[in-house]
């Protein structure tokens, strides 16, 4: 039993899949590897800086370290660093992050996806709180014609604006988009057509958070609930949520990187990061995620 047990753990990524308080988990394959950019999951005061981990096939994950601190960034609170999204665009990576609690949703570029990234404007991208929209947990996204967007919001309000084709700025209107039960989290997908629009419901410092999701023919909506994918499991862990999608390319597999709490946790910001298989039913919809311990086998990336 112990040598099965053992075995098993070699060859899964085994959840959390890296030590720490980690949540708000985005998972990106850039160039072969995959990365990981979180939320220092402590005390607001204490989070004041963005990591980065990598990876070369999901399960064995290498911290490589700081990529923004607030130190250089005079214009955050200099606390409540949250969510990150990081995209590629022509050779730069871009990260639009939460600058603080009020401050606004700033960006930071780098020409690696290892950092370290520079705050590319001195001044939020965006401060203002629109359509009651707190500017916080930026998603970015770009459709197959090249256009970017970013999705973001707190406060039960989701936004959506386009950004300009040097990704330092947004473009036209801010669009409301906010479905049933929204609370924070937003992250867009695409898969065959079909754009699936996904956040986190319920209250983050408990286990009635989870992940929910809406399908539509546009980017910008409408967007109405279908279903909650993911959530507590009082056998494996609580609190599961605020999470990203990540497509094998050329494939249609597919992978949930999200954080949850560990059962004997009780302290909000005991929130550690995991990776579990998201599937699609013949209808495609999705299908409810089970959460796991084990979490996922190796799967090294396609090499075209």
């Amino acid at each position: 039993m112990l040598t099965a047990l053992l075995t098993l753990m070699i060859q899964t990524s085994g959840n959390p899949v890296f030590p720490g308080w980690n949540a708000d988990p985005e998972l990106h394959l850039f160039n072969g590897r995959y990365y990981i950019y979180p939320t220092y999951s402590d005390a607001y005061e204490k989070q004041t800086f963005f990591e980065v981990w990598s990876s070369g096939d999901l399960t064995g994950w290498k911290k490589e370290g700081r990529i923004l601190d607030f130190a250089d960034i005079p214009w955050s609170t200099n606390r409540a660093a949250w969510a990150p999204t990081v995209i590629e665009k022509k050779g730069t990576y871009y990260m639009y992050f939460s600058a603080g609690d009020g401050a606004g949703i700033g960006v930071a570029t780098s020409q690696k996806p290892e950092g370290p990234f520079k705050d590319a404007l001195g001044k939020p991208l965006i401060k203002e709180y629109h359509h009651g929209a707190q500017p916080i947990d930026a998603h970015a996204f770009t459709d197959d014609d090249g256009q970017s967007y970013l999705y973001y919001g707190g406060w039960r309000h989701a936004v959506v604006v386009k950004l300009s084709n040097d990704m330092l700025s947004t473009v036209g209107e801010f669009k409301e988009i906010t479905p049933e039960n929204y609370v924070e989290g937003p992250f867009m997908l695409k898969r065959n057509g079909k754009y699936y629009f996904m956040w986190s419901e319920g209250s983050w410092g408990d286990s009635t958070y989870g992940v929910a999701y809406a399908i539509s023919d546009s980017p910008t909506g409408p967007f109405v609930r279908k279903a909650k994918i993911l959530e507590s499991d009082f056998t494996v862990g609580k609190g599961a949520g605020h999470h990203s999608v990540l497509q094998i390319p050329g494939t249609d597999e597919w992978y949930i990187c999200y954080h949850r709490r560990p059962l004997e946790e009780t302290h909000a910001n005991h929130r550690v990061t995991c990776i579990d298989r998201m599937y699609f039913e013949p209808d495609s919809t999705i299908r409810p995620v089970k959460i796991t311990k084990e979490g996922v086998s190796p799967r090294i990336p396609p090499t075209n």
